[in-house]
């Protein structure tokens, strides 16, 4: 009789307990803290990246402009345009093949190295790529050790010459 007493006793104090917890939930009444703003981090992040991209392009495409202003390359297109092995490679009316011409390679008047190369299209809507490759021998005469012409579709390639230029880069005429 006592452990009966005893045992129900407990369970009434656990029931009692149990429902004194349940009953005592705090509620606070009041507007929830602000989140943190945004890390300005990666805002940071990101810009320094769009304006290194942006850079890059700004500066490739001033050094191409460069190359395109050379009057080495001038007188590589004006010698491309009217020779005839070139006419009849890729057709009449030779140009630059695209809007916007793209000329690899250095054009360096001051150390007396040119390496050049671009493309070019004819009136048969063939595409040939131009490389000329000339170096300063001396104080002012100019070797030019390749300029050959390659037509893309099938690789034939046509050596205009490898003539000696002047300083403004016209060739060289031995008087006779």
């Amino acid at each position: 009789m006592l452990a009966s007493r005893l045992t129900r006793s407990v369970t009434t104090s656990l029931r009692l307990s149990s429902r004194r917890f349940a009953s005592k939930t705090v509620v606070v009444e009041r507007e929830l803290p602000k989140p943190p703003p945004p890390s300005k981090r990666r805002w940071l992040f990101a810009g320094i990246g769009v304006g290194a991209v942006v850079w890059g392009v700004g500066l490739g495409a001033a050094l191409n402009h460069q190359r395109l202003s050379s009057s080495v390359v001038h007188g590589t297109l004006f010698t491309v345009r009217y020779d005839p092995k070139v006419i009849g490679l890729v057709g009449d009316h030779v140009d630059y093949a695209d809007s916007w011409p793209w000329i690899s390679g250095t054009v360096n008047h001051l150390k007396g190295k040119i390496d050049i190369g671009f493309d070019v299209k004819g009136s048969t809507g063939e595409r040939a790529k131009v490389h000329f490759v000339s170096r300063r021998v001396g104080g002012s005469k100019w070797i030019t050790s390749e300029f050959t012409v390659v037509r893309l579709s099938d690789n034939k390639s046509v050596d205009i010459g490898t003539t000696d230029l002047t300083e403004t880069g016209e060739p060289v005429i031995e008087k006779q």
